[in-house]
């Protein structure tokens, strides 16, 4: 099977990241519509990285921890969110 190691990551850290960032902005709509917006938008603006094997995906997450990967990825979604939150969408 072979996965997006991005997409992964944005999956992993978007309830946090949202759920952070709509606690100190009252506003922010955490509906699944934004949320899949967030999501989509997070993720064209990260690099596509694929993997093929759980044994890709762990070093791809390794290595993604160890280079600023994850603050990469929580950036994007930060992003995304205040994109969204300025043009939601319903």
């Amino acid at each position: 099977m072979i996965i997006n190691y991005s997409e992964v990551a944005v999956k992993e850290l978007i309830d946090e990241v949202l759920d952070d960032y709509a606690r100190n902005n009252p506003n922010t709509c955490t509906c699944e519509r934004c949320k899949d917006d967030i999501m989509a938008l997070a993720l064209n603006n990260l690099p596509v990285k694929y993997v093929s094997s759980e044994q890709g995906e762990i070093y791809t997450k390794v290595v993604y921890d160890q280079i600023g990967g994850k603050a990469q990825v929580i950036a994007a979604i930060m992003s995304a969110i205040q994109k969204v939150q300025k043009n939601p969408r319903h």
